[in-house]
Protein backbone atom coordinates (compact mmCIF):
# COMPACT_ATOMS: atom_id res chain seq x y z
CA UNK A 1 0.00 0.00 0.00
CA UNK A 2 3.19 2.48 0.92
CA UNK A 3 4.55 1.71 -2.57
CA UNK A 4 1.25 2.16 -4.03
CA UNK A 5 1.02 5.72 -2.64
CA UNK A 6 4.54 7.07 -2.98
CA UNK A 7 4.01 5.79 -7.35
CA UNK A 8 0.57 7.68 -7.14
CA UNK A 9 2.30 10.36 -5.35
CA UNK A 10 5.11 10.89 -7.77
CA UNK A 11 2.62 10.61 -10.86
CA UNK A 12 0.59 13.37 -9.39
CA UNK A 13 3.97 15.45 -9.35
CA UNK A 14 5.41 14.73 -12.83
CA UNK A 15 1.75 15.38 -14.03
CA UNK A 16 1.76 18.91 -11.80
CA UNK A 17 5.37 19.28 -13.14
CA UNK A 18 4.42 18.89 -17.11
CA UNK A 19 0.98 21.01 -16.97
CA UNK A 20 2.94 24.22 -15.16
CA UNK A 21 5.97 23.84 -18.08
CA UNK A 22 2.97 23.95 -20.62
CA UNK A 23 0.96 27.18 -19.45
CA UNK A 24 4.51 29.15 -18.42
CA UNK A 25 5.49 31.06 -21.37
CA UNK A 26 8.49 30.26 -22.96
CA UNK A 27 11.71 32.47 -22.36
CA UNK A 28 11.79 35.05 -25.35
CA UNK A 29 15.63 35.06 -27.35
CA UNK A 30 17.10 38.05 -26.29
CA UNK A 31 16.53 40.89 -28.74
CA UNK A 32 17.98 40.77 -31.66
CA UNK A 33 18.63 37.25 -32.58
CA UNK A 34 22.38 36.32 -33.93
CA UNK A 35 20.64 35.10 -36.96
CA UNK A 36 18.00 36.93 -38.13
CA UNK A 37 18.87 39.35 -40.28
CA UNK A 38 17.57 42.95 -39.87
CA UNK A 39 16.11 45.16 -42.72
CA UNK A 40 17.04 48.93 -42.35
CA UNK A 41 14.35 50.53 -44.52
CA UNK A 42 14.07 53.52 -46.73
CA UNK A 43 11.82 55.43 -49.56
CA UNK A 44 14.20 56.49 -52.08
CA UNK A 45 17.13 56.58 -54.81
CA UNK A 46 20.16 54.66 -53.59
CA UNK A 47 22.57 57.23 -54.13
CA UNK A 48 20.16 60.35 -52.62
CA UNK A 49 21.07 61.33 -49.64
CA UNK A 50 18.70 58.81 -47.64
CA UNK A 51 19.78 56.06 -49.08
CA UNK A 52 23.55 57.21 -48.00
CA UNK A 53 22.28 58.10 -44.70
CA UNK A 54 20.84 54.54 -43.88
CA UNK A 55 23.49 52.38 -45.77
CA UNK A 56 26.51 54.33 -43.80
CA UNK A 57 24.19 53.73 -40.43
CA UNK A 58 23.81 49.83 -41.22
CA UNK A 59 27.28 49.56 -42.33
CA UNK A 60 28.77 51.34 -38.91
CA UNK A 61 26.05 49.38 -36.67
CA UNK A 62 27.87 46.42 -37.86
CA UNK A 63 31.09 47.28 -38.54
CA UNK A 64 31.73 48.75 -34.96
CA UNK A 65 29.78 45.72 -33.23
CA UNK A 66 27.01 48.10 -31.72
CA UNK A 67 24.58 45.29 -33.60
CA UNK A 68 26.00 41.84 -34.00
CA UNK A 69 23.13 40.85 -36.30
CA UNK A 70 22.98 41.42 -39.86
CA UNK A 71 21.23 44.51 -41.34
CA UNK A 72 20.37 44.78 -45.09
CA UNK A 73 19.39 48.01 -46.61
CA UNK A 74 16.39 47.78 -48.64
CA UNK A 75 14.76 50.45 -50.46
CA UNK A 76 11.26 50.61 -51.50
CA UNK A 77 10.42 53.53 -54.05
CA UNK A 78 6.77 55.03 -54.75
CA UNK A 79 4.08 57.22 -53.99
CA UNK A 80 6.64 59.59 -52.29
CA UNK A 81 7.50 56.63 -49.82
CA UNK A 82 3.90 55.65 -49.54
CA UNK A 83 5.13 52.21 -50.82
CA UNK A 84 7.86 52.26 -48.26
CA UNK A 85 5.74 53.33 -44.89
CA UNK A 86 2.47 50.75 -46.27
CA UNK A 87 5.06 48.02 -46.50
CA UNK A 88 6.00 49.10 -42.56
CA UNK A 89 2.52 49.09 -41.78
CA UNK A 90 2.35 45.67 -42.65
CA UNK A 91 4.58 44.15 -41.23
CA UNK A 92 3.06 45.25 -37.86
CA UNK A 93 4.61 44.33 -34.37
CA UNK A 94 7.57 42.72 -36.73
CA UNK A 95 10.76 44.53 -35.04
CA UNK A 96 13.28 43.40 -37.68
CA UNK A 97 12.22 45.91 -39.93
CA UNK A 98 13.21 49.59 -38.98
CA UNK A 99 12.87 52.38 -41.53
CA UNK A 100 14.47 55.73 -42.00
CA UNK A 101 12.36 58.76 -41.27
CA UNK A 102 12.50 62.26 -42.42
CA UNK A 103 10.09 65.25 -44.27
CA UNK A 104 8.72 62.84 -46.60
CA UNK A 105 7.48 60.04 -44.54
CA UNK A 106 5.76 62.79 -42.28
CA UNK A 107 3.71 64.63 -45.10
CA UNK A 108 2.61 61.47 -46.69
CA UNK A 109 0.73 60.31 -43.88
CA UNK A 110 -0.03 64.40 -43.64
CA UNK A 111 -1.94 63.87 -47.08
CA UNK A 112 -3.66 61.11 -46.00
CA UNK A 113 -1.95 58.68 -48.81
CA UNK A 114 -0.76 55.88 -46.75
CA UNK A 115 -2.42 53.03 -44.57
CA UNK A 116 -0.09 54.10 -41.91
CA UNK A 117 -1.20 57.04 -39.74
CA UNK A 118 1.22 59.09 -37.35
CA UNK A 119 -0.25 57.46 -34.48
CA UNK A 120 0.80 54.31 -35.96
CA UNK A 121 4.54 55.02 -35.80
CA UNK A 122 7.08 53.64 -32.99
CA UNK A 123 9.57 56.27 -32.57
CA UNK A 124 13.07 55.39 -32.01
CA UNK A 125 15.38 58.05 -32.16
CA UNK A 126 16.52 61.42 -34.11
CA UNK A 127 20.29 61.58 -35.27
CA UNK A 128 21.09 64.35 -37.22
CA UNK A 129 20.20 67.70 -38.69
CA UNK A 130 20.71 67.52 -42.69
CA UNK A 131 21.18 71.04 -43.62
CA UNK A 132 19.95 72.15 -47.03
CA UNK A 133 21.59 74.89 -49.91
CA UNK A 134 19.58 76.55 -53.63
CA UNK A 135 21.14 75.47 -56.57
CA UNK A 136 21.30 76.50 -59.86
CA UNK A 137 23.69 75.78 -63.28
CA UNK A 138 27.20 77.16 -62.79
CA UNK A 139 26.07 79.39 -65.87
CA UNK A 140 22.33 80.63 -64.82
CA UNK A 141 21.96 84.03 -65.75
CA UNK A 142 20.62 84.46 -61.75
CA UNK A 143 23.75 85.39 -59.72
CA UNK A 144 22.00 85.59 -56.08
CA UNK A 145 18.68 84.66 -54.71
CA UNK A 146 17.13 87.57 -55.02
CA UNK A 147 17.51 87.76 -58.82
CA UNK A 148 15.59 84.25 -58.71
CA UNK A 149 13.05 85.30 -56.65
CA UNK A 150 12.66 88.80 -58.80
CA UNK A 151 12.00 87.12 -61.35
CA UNK A 152 9.73 83.64 -60.02
CA UNK A 153 7.25 86.88 -58.86
CA UNK A 154 7.43 89.20 -62.26
CA UNK A 155 6.79 86.02 -64.07
CA UNK A 156 4.68 83.35 -62.54
CA UNK A 157 5.35 79.49 -63.41
CA UNK A 158 8.26 80.72 -65.37
CA UNK A 159 11.24 79.89 -62.79
CA UNK A 160 11.40 75.51 -63.15
CA UNK A 161 11.95 74.05 -59.41
CA UNK A 162 13.09 70.19 -59.42
CA UNK A 163 11.76 68.65 -56.10
CA UNK A 164 12.58 64.50 -55.24
CA UNK A 165 9.30 63.47 -54.23
CA UNK A 166 5.99 65.25 -53.81
CA UNK A 167 5.89 66.49 -50.03
CA UNK A 168 9.69 66.05 -49.39
CA UNK A 169 11.83 68.41 -47.94
CA UNK A 170 12.55 70.15 -51.26
CA UNK A 171 8.85 70.64 -51.74
CA UNK A 172 8.77 72.05 -48.37
CA UNK A 173 11.21 74.70 -49.53
CA UNK A 174 9.94 75.34 -52.45
CA UNK A 175 6.53 75.73 -50.78
CA UNK A 176 7.50 78.22 -47.74
CA UNK A 177 9.24 79.99 -50.27
CA UNK A 178 6.32 81.07 -52.60
CA UNK A 179 4.20 81.58 -49.11
CA UNK A 180 6.77 84.05 -47.67
CA UNK A 181 7.50 85.79 -51.35
CA UNK A 182 4.37 85.83 -52.88
CA UNK A 183 5.22 83.84 -56.14
CA UNK A 184 4.88 80.52 -58.12
CA UNK A 185 7.23 78.16 -59.28
CA UNK A 186 6.74 75.27 -62.35
CA UNK A 187 7.51 72.36 -59.97
CA UNK A 188 8.34 69.04 -61.20
CA UNK A 189 9.13 65.87 -59.07
CA UNK A 190 12.43 63.71 -60.09
CA UNK A 191 14.34 60.73 -58.95
CA UNK A 192 17.09 63.03 -58.27
CA UNK A 193 16.44 67.06 -58.81
CA UNK A 194 20.72 67.74 -59.29
CA UNK A 195 20.83 65.42 -61.84
CA UNK A 196 18.34 67.34 -63.98
CA UNK A 197 19.82 70.32 -62.50
CA UNK A 198 23.32 70.03 -64.14
CA UNK A 199 21.89 68.39 -67.00
CA UNK A 200 20.04 71.73 -67.96
CA UNK A 201 16.15 70.66 -66.98
CA UNK A 202 15.68 72.93 -64.55
CA UNK A 203 16.14 76.62 -63.39
CA UNK A 204 16.87 75.56 -59.57
CA UNK A 205 17.25 72.75 -56.80
CA UNK A 206 17.12 72.15 -53.54
CA UNK A 207 20.32 69.56 -51.59
CA UNK A 208 22.10 69.06 -49.46
CA UNK A 209 26.05 68.94 -48.82
CA UNK A 210 27.01 65.53 -50.04
CA UNK A 211 24.61 66.13 -52.95
CA UNK A 212 25.43 69.39 -53.83
CA UNK A 213 29.57 69.65 -53.12
CA UNK A 214 31.00 67.78 -55.68
CA UNK A 215 29.25 69.37 -58.50
CA UNK A 216 29.85 72.48 -56.89
CA UNK A 217 33.60 72.24 -56.82
CA UNK A 218 33.14 71.06 -60.28
CA UNK A 219 31.60 74.13 -61.12
CA UNK A 220 28.88 72.57 -62.53
CA UNK A 221 26.37 74.38 -59.68
CA UNK A 222 26.67 77.57 -57.51
CA UNK A 223 24.70 77.83 -54.53
CA UNK A 224 22.80 80.70 -54.19
CA UNK A 225 21.24 80.73 -50.46
CA UNK A 226 21.69 78.15 -47.30
CA UNK A 227 17.82 76.77 -46.20
CA UNK A 228 17.84 76.56 -42.77
CA UNK A 229 17.45 79.08 -39.82
CA UNK A 230 21.34 79.10 -39.58
CA UNK A 231 24.58 78.17 -42.08
CA UNK A 232 25.32 74.73 -42.93
CA UNK A 233 28.89 74.57 -41.86
CA UNK A 234 29.85 73.29 -45.63
CA UNK A 235 28.71 76.74 -47.11
CA UNK A 236 29.41 78.80 -44.48
CA UNK A 237 30.04 81.94 -46.67
CA UNK A 238 26.59 81.46 -48.03
CA UNK A 239 24.04 83.52 -46.27
CA UNK A 240 20.62 82.08 -45.20
CA UNK A 241 17.68 83.46 -46.86
CA UNK A 242 16.40 85.05 -44.38
CA UNK A 243 19.49 86.61 -43.91
CA UNK A 244 18.96 87.99 -48.02
CA UNK A 245 15.18 89.55 -46.72
CA UNK A 246 13.07 86.02 -46.79
CA UNK A 247 12.26 85.13 -44.20
CA UNK A 248 11.66 81.32 -45.40
CA UNK A 249 13.52 78.74 -43.91
CA UNK A 250 13.61 74.79 -43.46
CA UNK A 251 15.71 72.27 -41.38
CA UNK A 252 16.01 68.65 -42.15
CA UNK A 253 16.25 66.20 -39.84
CA UNK A 254 17.12 62.19 -40.00
CA UNK A 255 15.75 59.08 -37.61
CA UNK A 256 14.48 56.03 -37.29
CA UNK A 257 11.37 54.41 -36.38
CA UNK A 258 9.47 50.92 -36.35
CA UNK A 259 5.57 50.17 -37.29
CA UNK A 260 2.83 49.52 -35.24
CA UNK A 261 3.19 47.41 -31.96
CA UNK A 262 6.68 47.43 -32.43
CA UNK A 263 8.49 45.78 -28.77
CA UNK A 264 9.16 47.60 -26.09
CA UNK A 265 12.64 45.52 -25.97
CA UNK A 266 13.32 46.64 -29.70
CA UNK A 267 12.56 50.24 -28.71
CA UNK A 268 15.28 49.96 -25.95
CA UNK A 269 17.59 47.87 -27.92
CA UNK A 270 17.82 50.62 -30.92
CA UNK A 271 17.54 53.54 -28.61
CA UNK A 272 20.91 52.48 -26.77
CA UNK A 273 22.17 51.43 -30.10
CA UNK A 274 21.63 55.10 -32.01
CA UNK A 275 22.75 56.44 -28.51
CA UNK A 276 26.09 54.57 -29.06
CA UNK A 277 26.48 54.74 -32.71
CA UNK A 278 26.33 59.00 -32.83
CA UNK A 279 28.99 58.65 -30.10
CA UNK A 280 31.69 56.70 -32.39
CA UNK A 281 34.60 58.37 -34.18
CA UNK A 282 33.51 56.65 -37.33
CA UNK A 283 30.10 58.33 -37.10
CA UNK A 284 31.41 61.35 -36.38
CA UNK A 285 33.68 61.52 -39.26
CA UNK A 286 30.73 60.15 -41.19
CA UNK A 287 28.40 63.92 -39.80
CA UNK A 288 31.67 66.34 -40.61
CA UNK A 289 32.01 64.59 -44.16
CA UNK A 290 28.02 64.97 -44.91
CA UNK A 291 27.85 68.16 -43.54
CA UNK A 292 25.20 66.93 -40.61
CA UNK A 293 24.53 68.83 -37.14
CA UNK A 294 24.56 66.15 -34.14
CA UNK A 295 20.67 66.34 -32.72
CA UNK A 296 20.34 63.11 -30.80
CA UNK A 297 17.01 62.18 -29.42
CA UNK A 298 15.55 59.20 -27.59
CA UNK A 299 12.75 57.75 -28.59
CA UNK A 300 10.43 59.63 -26.08
CA UNK A 301 12.11 62.89 -26.95
CA UNK A 302 11.48 62.09 -30.94
CA UNK A 303 7.48 61.41 -29.97
CA UNK A 304 7.56 65.08 -28.11
CA UNK A 305 9.74 67.04 -30.88
CA UNK A 306 7.29 65.69 -33.68
CA UNK A 307 4.47 66.98 -32.42
CA UNK A 308 5.63 70.76 -33.16
CA UNK A 309 7.95 70.35 -35.98
CA UNK A 310 4.91 68.78 -38.10
CA UNK A 311 2.35 71.13 -37.23
CA UNK A 312 4.42 73.29 -39.40
CA UNK A 313 4.62 70.74 -42.09
CA UNK A 314 0.61 69.94 -41.99
CA UNK A 315 0.23 74.00 -42.52
CA UNK A 316 3.14 73.46 -45.96
CA UNK A 317 0.92 70.12 -46.81
CA UNK A 318 -2.33 72.04 -47.22
CA UNK A 319 -0.52 74.87 -48.98
CA UNK A 320 0.94 71.82 -51.44
CA UNK A 321 -2.70 71.00 -52.14
CA UNK A 322 -4.49 73.66 -51.93
CA UNK A 323 -1.97 75.00 -54.70
CA UNK A 324 -2.84 72.00 -57.14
Amino acid sequence: MKKKGLYFSIVVAFSLFAFALAIVPQVQAAYPEPDKVIEFLHHSSPGGGAGLFVLTCGELLNKTGIVKAKIQVQTRQGGSSAVALNYLHSKAGDPYVVMHWTTAQLNAMNRGATVMKLQDITWLTTTVEDGNVMIVPYKSPYKTAKDLLADAKANPKKVSVGINSVGGSEHIMAARIERVAGLKFNITAFEFSPTQLIGGHIDMAFGNTAETSSHVKAKRARVLANMGETRVPYYKDIPTLIEQGTNAAFTQFRGFFGGPNFPPEAVKFWEDAFAKLVKTKEFNEFMKKSDYVAAYKTAAETKAFIAGYNAELIKDTKYIQESK
